[in-house]
Parts: structure tokens; C-alpha cells; sequence
């Protein structure tokens, strides 16, 4: 089965005009002929200076990014076979124990969304099934995954390195994570436990959501700074800022209606790198002077500090997830 994300990736040209600077699968990008995808959508060596700052790598796929740098992939997991036996059905890593085969851990803060396909994350407290649209924030803790039902599952993950010598996050911007009365974006927030254990320490919609009508911005997670431990951030506090809280990360869920336009009000740029994913509907990116994209489910855009607008074209509700990663000045 091709595996092929389509990633549009928005640039400047020599007049300081925004273009589309790519549009097509990106360079590092592999599959096996067993079902298995990796595509690399962003890699940061550190934090970025410049909207321009990150690489295409071609040919590796460290599993850490370096101290203050980040890795974005889309991943695609074919379900174990029928007969495989229980210990297999795990995703196996090197060096895991047999006794809790694929359990591992890893020194980063992950942000992850499931595309398509279901998984479950197992943690010391149990297993945890995920579908369609469910994300987790992952903070350094031991955990597992294995793919379940009859088609491969596909996810978006993030993962951001700490820096312990970074300038200290603000903290009186974020609080703890809260479960919400409503809401279609399930978040798992993960953590280790006062016992070294590896549990789910809220599990539900998430709490913090500004919308207008039927449009729906969600926050995901906060760090509120540079990243100095996989444990960092939460839920902000106040009201809604466009821009990463105290040039930090921010994770966010966006609904449109069908029709929404937001007409000359909706152009705006930002002073970071964002990376945009589609989990449903069809949306249209608009650049100034430049032909519309559409974009589908699955598709995703690297935004680079351009100026842009977004309208959901078609018959179905839009959904999407972002992760900005503000600019070190």
C-alpha cells in the first residue's frame, strides 16, 4: 500500500512575497513492503531563530531530536497478524523487556494525534484505546503501543527535546490539565506517578476552548517557554492569544462549519513555525496574490511566518490540529 503524505510547505520568494514554496511528499519519507510509513514533516536541531530555520533530511530517522529541537512525523502502523501471539502485538523497540514487551521511554515532551486507524497506548495503569481525532500528551513516561482492528493506523507526533539550560518557562500562564463538559477533542495527558509508574493523569475533552458560533479553537497544551523538562506546561491561563504563550510551544484543535468565511478578517501571520495536519474535511489556504490550495484529510502544511487565510470548503465540518513553535529572539 503507497504511503505518500502530502505535506505543502508556505516560503517567501526574493521580493518577501508568500509563495508556495513546496507541494508534494516530503524527502524523508519511507515505507516497507510490510505496510510500515514514516514521513518527516519538520526537524528542528534547536529552537528556531527564523521562520526558514529546520531541514529536510533524507535517509534517517533518529528517534530523539538534539536538546531544544524537534522531530514531526506522520507514522503508519499495519495491525499485527491474526496468529501473532501477544507479546508480538506490541511494537517492539530495542532493549525492551520481555515482560512488558515495546514498553519504553524517551526524553521528550510528545504532542500526537490519530489520523486514521485505531491504537492503544499502554501505560503501567492499563491500556488506553485511541481513534480518530484522540490525541496524547506524552511527558517522558514509560509507555507502549499496538495497533488494533482489521487496517493500519496512522498518527501525527511531535517530539520535542528539553534544553535544562533554556530560560526559565513563565508558570503563572499555564495551569494543570482539566477534563471539559464538552467538546469533541479527546486529550489524554500521560505522566509518571509519585511511584515511578507510567498512568493517564486526565482523560477527556479538553477544557480550554474559545469559539464563536460553531468555530472551535481547543487548546491542547501549553509550555508557556522555552522547554527545560518533558513535564512542562499545561492548560493557559486567560484568555486566548494567538501566539504561543511566553515564546513556548502551543498544541491546538480547530473546528470550522461548513461555510464559515471569515472573509478579509481572517488574513494573519504569525512569528513562528507552524505545522498544520488535517484530520478531516477539506480546507482551503489562501496566500496573497497566489492560487488557492485545498487541502484534504491526512494533508498537512508547513506555515513559515507567511501571511494566510483559511476557509473550509465542500460539505463537512473541518478539523484540524497545529502545532506553532514560536521564534527564539
Amino acid at each position: 500500500m503507497a504511503f505518500a503524505p502530502r505535506r505543502v510547505v508556505t516560503a517567501h520568494d526574493a521580493a518577501g512575497r508568500p509563495i508556495v514554496g513546496s507541494d508534494g511528499t516530503a524527502p524523508n519519507t519511507v515505507t516497507t513492503p510490510a505496510g510500515y510509513g514514516v514521513s518527516e514533516l519538520l526537524w528542528l536541531n534547536g529552537p528556531p531563530e527564523t521562520a526558514d530555520d529546520g531541514e529536510d533530511r533524507q535517509g534517517t530517522f533518529d528517534l530523539e531530536p538534539p536538546p531544544g529541537g524537534m522531530s514531526l512525523r506522520i507514522i503508519r502502523i499495519p495491525p499485527p497478524p491474526d496468529d501473532a501471539p501477544e507479546e508480538e502485538r506490541w511494537i517492539r523497540v530495542a532493549g525492551d523487556d520481555q515482560e512488558q514487551p515495546g514498553m519504553h521511554a524517551t526524553d521528550t515532551l510528545d504532542f500526537m494525534v490519530v489520523l486514521d486507524g485505531a491504537i492503544v497506548l499502554g501505560l503501567d495503569d492499563g491500556e488506553h484505546r485511541l481513534g480518530q481525532g484522540d490525541t496524547v500528551i506524552q511527558r517522558g513516561n514509560a509507555h507502549r503501543w499496538r495497533v488494533v482492528g482489521d487496517r493500519p493506523c496512522t498518527y501525527a507526533v511531535a517530539m520535542m527535546r528539553p534544553d535544562p539550560a533554556a530560560a526559565g518557562p513563565d508558570e503563572t500562564s499555564v495551569s494543570p490539565p482539566t477534563v471539559g463538559d464538552a467538546g469533541r477533542w479527546r486529550r489524554l495527558v500521560a505522566g509518571t506517578d509519585a511511584h515511578a509508574q507510567s498512568a493517564s493523569v486526565e482523560d477527556g475533552p479538553a477544557a480550554v476552548v474559545y469559539g464563536m458560533g460553531d468555530v472551535a479553537l481547543v487548546e491542547l497544551w501549553q509550555t508557556a517557554g522555552a522547554l527545560r523538562g518533558p513535564d512542562q506546561g499545561g492548560d493557559p491561563v486567560g484568555g486566548w492569544e494567538l501566539e504561543p504563550r511566553n515564546g513556548g510551544i502551543a498544541f491546538r484543535a480547530i473546528e470550522f462549519p461548513v461555510g464559515y468565511d471569515p472573509g478579509e478578517a481572517g488574513w494573519h501571520a504569525t512569528d513562528t513555525i507552524d505545522v498544520d495536519i488535517m484530520i478531516s474535511g477539506r480546507l482551503e489556504l489562501a496566500l496573497p496574490g497566489a492560487e488557492p490550495v485545498v487541502l484534504r484529510p491526512g494533508d498537512s502544511v508547513v506555515q513559515r511566518g507567511t501571511n494566510h487565510r483559511w476557509r473550509p470548503v465542500g460539505d463537512e465540518p473541518v478539523r484540524y490540529v497545529a502545532v506553532m513553535v514560536a521564534l527564539a529572539r
